[in-house]
C-alpha cells in the first residue's frame, strides 16, 4: 500500500531550516492592570506554537531562543546576533514587556534595567543594527509592549523589508490589550473565512476583529473603542497555517472587525460576568459566537 503523498509545505511559512526565531520576555512592566498575566508565561506559549510537530509548524525548537527575564541587555543581544548568524531566510525578534527612552532613543526592558542608566537596557538600534546586517531574507518582529506603536514606527524607519506586527496601547483599561492571547487564538484555533496561511495580516484583522467582539460582550464604561494592532509589510510571511480554512471551527476567530456586528453578538454582559469567567477577554472565546 502506499503512503499518502506528503502536502508541500506552504511558501509563506519560515523555511525551518534556514530560519531563526529570539523570543524574549521581560516581566517589568509598570502595567499591572486586571486579567494581565506574566509575559513569560504568554512567551513560552507562543514558543511552543510556532515551534509545533508536523509539516506545518513555523520554526525548529532547536532554532528558536526563549529567553525569559534576562538580566542583562547581553543576553538578548548575544541570543540574538547568533541567531541572526544562522538565519538566511526568516529572522524573528519577539518582545514582551515594557520599554523607555532616553535623549530619544528606546530601550527595552529586562530584569536589571534602570531607566537612569540608558546602558542596562537592549537598545532599539542594537536590535535594528543586527537584523541589518545579517543574511535573512525576511526580518520579523512582533511586540507586546506599552509603547508598541512608537516602537513599531522606530523599527520601520531603521530595518530594511521589514515584517511587523504589534499591539498598540490599551483601549481595555485598567486591562491591557490581550494582543499575544488573541494571537495566540489566532494561531491554535484559526481564523474563520479567512486564507489558508496566516500572514500578519490577516492575523492583525482577526485580532482587531476579536476586540470589537469583546466591546459587545463586556458592559463596562472603562473599556474603551476596539485597540489597533500596527502591521508593516505582513504579507509576505506566515506565522502557521490556519485551523479553519475551509470549515466551521468552534473557537476561530473572526476575519475582519466589519464582520462582526451588534445584532450578531449575545447581550452585552457585565463585568461580574467577566471576572467570573463567563466571557474569554484574552482571546479565548467563551461563547459560541460566529462572525
Amino acid at each position: 500500500m502506499n503512503a499518502p503523498p506528503l502536502q508541500p509545505r506552504h511558501t509563506l511559512l519560515p523555511d525551518r531550516e534556514h530560519s531563526r526565531a529570539v523570543l524574549v520576555a521581560s516581566d517589568v512592566s509598570v502595567r499591572q492592570p486586571l486579567f494581565y498575566r506574566h509575559p513569560e508565561d504568554l512567551t513560552a506559549q507562543l514558543a511552543e506554537v510556532l515551534t509545533a510537530p508536523g509539516p506545518d509548524g513555523a520554526l525548529h525548537p532547536e532554532s528558536t531562543a526563549l529567553v525569559s527575564a534576562p538580566e542583562h541587555p547581553g543576553d538578548v543581544i548575544d541570543a540574538l546576533r547568533q541567531a541572526a548568524e544562522a538565519a538566511s531566510d526568516v529572522l524573528l525578534f519577539y518582545y514582551a514587556g515594557s520599554t523607555f527612552s532616553h535623549e530619544g532613543k528606546l530601550f527595552f526592558r529586562v530584569m536589571g534595567t534602570d531607566p537612569q542608566r540608558p546602558d542596562t537596557g537592549v537598545g532599539l538600534d542594537a536590535i535594528a543594527e543586527i537584523m541589518n546586517t545579517g543574511r535573512a531574507a525576511r526580518p520579523v518582529v512582533i511586540l507586546d509592549s506599552d509603547d508598541a506603536c512608537l516602537v513599531a514606527s522606530r523599527f520601520a524607519e531603521t530595518v530594511s523589508d521589514l515584517s511587523l506586527i504589534a499591539g498598540s496601547q490599551s483601549s481595555f483599561w485598567p486591562m491591557s490589550d490581550p494582543f499575544t492571547e488573541t494571537l495566540l487564538t489566532g494561531l491554535t484555533s484559526g481564523v474563520q473565512d479567512g486564507p489558508q496561511a496566516l500572514d500578519l495580516v490577516t492575523l492583525r484583522h482577526a485580532i482587531e476583529a476579536d476586540y470589537t467582539r469583546t466591546t459587545y460582550l463586556v458592559e463596562n464604561e472603562y473599556v474603551g473603542p476596539p485597540g489597533h494592532v500596527v502591521v508593516r509589510g505582513g504579507r509576505e510571511l506566515a506565522l502557521g497555517v490556519n485551523p479553519a480554512f475551509g470549515q466551521i471551527r468552534r473557537g476561530a476567530l473572526p476575519s475582519h472587525p466589519d464582520v462582526v456586528h451588534e445584532q450578531e453578538c449575545p447581550s452585552p454582559r457585565s463585568v461580574e460576568s467577566v471576572i467570573a469567567g463567563e466571557v474569554g477577554v484574552h482571546g479565548v472565546q467563551a461563547t459560541d459566537v460566529h462572525a
